[in-house]
């Protein structure tokens, strides 16, 4: 697939999750910031792309960085608008 391929990002995004869920955060981190990564490449204006700043203010919030996470999650939103409207029910 290559190192840029979009299941590459998907994979290490679902890893993050799963060191979130065990409360690994800094492990969890590291891995959002590689699908991170690899999304830009591919788009930042993009649902998924969302989806990792907001797992990355998850993270940030329950390590009680609350300026991180609401940077985070403010960059999760401003996609989130840009790209389903502000109408949209998700």
């Amino acid at each position: 697939l290559g190192e840029q391929h979009p299941d590459i990002s998907k994979t290490y995004s679902n890893m993050g999750v799963t060191y979130h869920s065990k409360g690994e955060f800094d492990e969890a981190l590291q891995l959002y910031e590689k699908a991170l990564q690899i999304q830009l490449e591919l788009g930042e204006h993009h649902a998924k792309t969302a989806t990792i700043y907001f797992n990355m203010g998850k993270a940030y919030h329950r390590k009680s960085e609350f300026k991180k996470a609401i940077e985070l999650y403010g960059k999760a939103l401003q996609i989130q608008q840009a790209t389903l409207g502000e109408q949209h029910p998700d």
